[in-house]
């Protein structure tokens, strides 16, 4: 069976372990997380899985930041986005070609609803989303009514 996971690592490079851990036991096709904390001049690698991320770099020290990890074994092509919001995305084929993507919507940050639907009207079908809403924001439910909704009313 194919897994995805998904997990808020608060710091990649202090849980490197940790994600090698997981991928050993559940060898996922594809891994997405969510405040790596990783600067754009860090790298990052994992044997047998590609990575597409964004970086968020704070003056000090950097914030939140996505990444992808897809498997090897999987076909995968990165998908570019043109948001402002911390996501990445790639088709990969698993069973059949789907898009994973993988967001981080920080918990103090107003996202407007717009932003939401540009993102999902750039996702090629069938998408799944992946990632740390911050389910207490009251944009936990915007998110789902976009998805239950018209894509191309963006």
């Amino acid at each position: 069976m194919t897994s995805f996971i998904s997990w808020n690592c608060r710091g990649l490079r202090t849980r490197l372990a940790d994600l090698k851990s997981i991928i050993s036991t559940y060898q996922p096709a594809c891994v997405a997380l969510q405040e790596t904390f990783l600067k754009s001049t860090m790298t990052m690698q994992v044997r047998g899985y590609n990575c597409v991320r964004r970086d968020v770099d704070g003056d000090t020290s950097p914030t939140g930041g996505v990444s992808l990890f897809t498997s090897n074994l999987y076909p995968s092509t990165v998908v570019t986005l043109h948001t402002s919001l911390q996501a990445v995305a790639v088709r990969i084929h698993v069973h059949s070609l789907v898009t994973v993507c993988c967001v981080y919507l920080p918990p103090n940050d107003v996202v407007p609803q717009v932003d939401l639907n540009h993102l999902v009207s750039q996702l090629p079908a069938p998408f799944i989303l992946l990632g740390d809403f911050n389910g207490h924001s009251p944009l936990w439910g915007m998110m789902l009514q976009i998805l239950a909704g018209d894509r191309s009313s963006s």
